[in-house]
């Protein structure tokens, strides 16, 4: 009765295999260099992409290795960039920690000959496996669908691989030919398993660690409980209550502005050094602007951040008077391509918005631009503002009405600056939540906030942290006007719900 089950399973699944049939095989290549072969296997015959992801039959990618090195890194990047891409951001937790597996898993180069298997089994869901060991099982067909996107999605590989993959050419049986030929040994399905067991004893290493902090926290936390207990008694209940923390806030860049240079070169005849000096400033001037208002454009890209990926990248461009970028590239220095191309995307959004200062002289200038992604922070590498130099500065000052006209504008900036990023959260509208709601921020010359206080709360949170929201996503704002000759000023933001 076992033999009898066992061959029925047998045929079962050599049936199942044999009812695959090969669509179509293509060369994946970056930068003319190749990396494998790749072959999509369908039930039958297929060359529509949308079809082929709502058939809900088996279905496999296969690919096999031609390079004779293929890093970790240089997989991780080429695959993350090409479902990144080419598929929604999703944040469901099985769905991306089966991505961040599959992209994330190599311990060690691939090399010519290693086969990487994607299967999608309708009882089953999505299943790979390298060089015939399984190293991600889902139970949906989400990850096989993010896969395939990668080479038949909206941006695939290249058109010539997308037609190859979705039918058969009239030189694919050349390619077919070597894709065969291509085998790999049984020590590189060892180095696999091997990958697999330093993983799992890297896990438990690390559960038994997490269980000793555990039971130390537990004990610190009892030590610090009783110690807290026995200076309550002490003390009077009169204390005052502390403000919970502030949740963190994503940085959103706000509505941009054209930005001109409001310092004008004295009339008086000046020496070559002092000429000089102004010029310098003013490039530094308009180097500073642009570095803060590209550095506030820029939004850290969805799945690298899901991915983990970080870096500095540079962006080289030159510029000219009417702020037109012209050969504009990148250095990553390690980073991916979504991390590079968003840079490029908030310079090329930014830029053409700040002009260069008018006593700028000269036509087109050279402009270096670089961005730290982390993560865990935003935060940059604090620049300070380029100091004015003594052939501009005036002993003139503004007469009284001057100052306050001056120092008017400005604050009113600010604040309409921080209104148009305060939102009425939806869950307070719904419940009808009202109440005012007043901030007192100090702000430096450059205009950092260096210091909130709340003046008046609402006794609804939500709609206090909604004015301090907007508070924080609207840095850096406009710099303190030179004209005024002051290193702070404060201001108060006062907003009613209704």
């Amino acid at each position: 009765m076992t033999r009898i089950i066992v061959c029925l399973l047998f045929l079962s699944i050599s049936q199942i295999t044999v009812a695959l049939t090969l669509n179509g095989i293509a060369s994946y290549q970056q930068l003319r260099k190749e990396y494998y072969i790749a072959a999509l296997y369908l039930s039958q015959s297929n060359d529509d992409p949308q079809s082929i992801l709502q058939n809900q039959d088996r279905k496999r990618m296969a690919l096999r290795v031609t390079a004779k090195r293929w890093s970790p890194r240089r997989w991780s990047l080429q695959w993350q960039n090409d479902i990144a891409i080419n598929n929604v951001f999703s944040s469901d937790p099985d769905y991306t920690q089966g991505l961040l597996r599959f992209t994330g898993f190599l311990r060690d180069n691939l090399s010519k000959g290693d086969e990487v298997i994607i299967d999608y089994l309708p009882a089953e869901g999505t299943r790979i496996s390298i060089n015939n060991v399984t190293v991600v099982k889902t139970s949906t067909a989400q990850l096989f669908d993010a896969l395939l996107n990668a080479w038949i999605g909206q941006v695939p590989p290249s058109r010539e691989f997308k037609n190859n993959i979705l039918s058969l050419s009239d030189d694919h049986k050349q390619l077919l030919d070597r894709y065969n030929s291509l085998s790999y040994s049984g020590d590189r399905t060892a180095m696999v398993n091997s990958w697999i067991a330093a993983e799992k004893e890297t896990a438990a290493a690390f559960q038994k660690e997490q269980q000793l902090k555990r039971a130390r926290a537990l004990a610190a936390k009892k030590a610090e409980e009783e110690a807290k207990q026995k200076a309550q008694q002490k003390q009077a209940r009169a204390s005052k209550p502390t403000k919970p923390p502030s949740k963190k806030v994503i940085r959103k860049p706000v509505k941009k502005q054209k930005i001109v240079s409001t310092t004008t070169p004295s009339k008086e005849k000046k020496s070559k050094a002092q000429i000089k000096a102004e010029q310098d400033y003013y490039l530094a001037l308009y180097r500073w602007e642009l570095r803060r208002a590209i550095h506030q454009a820029v939004e850290y890209p969805a799945w690298a951040r899901q991915f983990g990926q970080k870096g500095l990248v540079t962006v080289n461009f030159t510029v000219n008077r009417q702020a037109e970028i012209k050969k504009l590239d990148a250095q990553d220095q390690g980073a991916s391509d979504l991390l590079v191309n968003e840079l490029k995307r908030a310079t090329t959004e930014v830029v053409p918005f700040l002009l260069p200062p008018d006593a700028l002289e000269g036509k087109q200038w050279d402009i270096s631009i670089s961005y730290r992604f982390d993560p865990n922070s935003d935060d940059q590498p604090y620049v300070a503002k380029p100091s004015l130099p003594e052939s501009l500065q005036s002993d003139k000052k503004l007469s009284s009405s001057q100052y306050k006209k001056v120092l008017g504008s400005y604050l009113g900036t600010v604040r309409a600056i921080i209104e148009e990023g305060i939102e009425y959260p939806e869950w307070s509208k719904r419940l009808n939540q009202k109440g005012k709601v007043v901030f007192e921020i100090t702000i430096n010359q450059d205009g950092i906030i260096t210091e909130t206080k709340a003046i008046e709360s609402s006794r609804h949170e939500a709609l206090n942290q909604a004015v301090l929201d907007a508070i924080n996503i609207a840095q850096p704002l406009p710099i303190i006007p030179i004209e005024l000759g002051i290193n702070q000023t404060s201001i108060r933001i006062e907003h009613a719900f209704k």
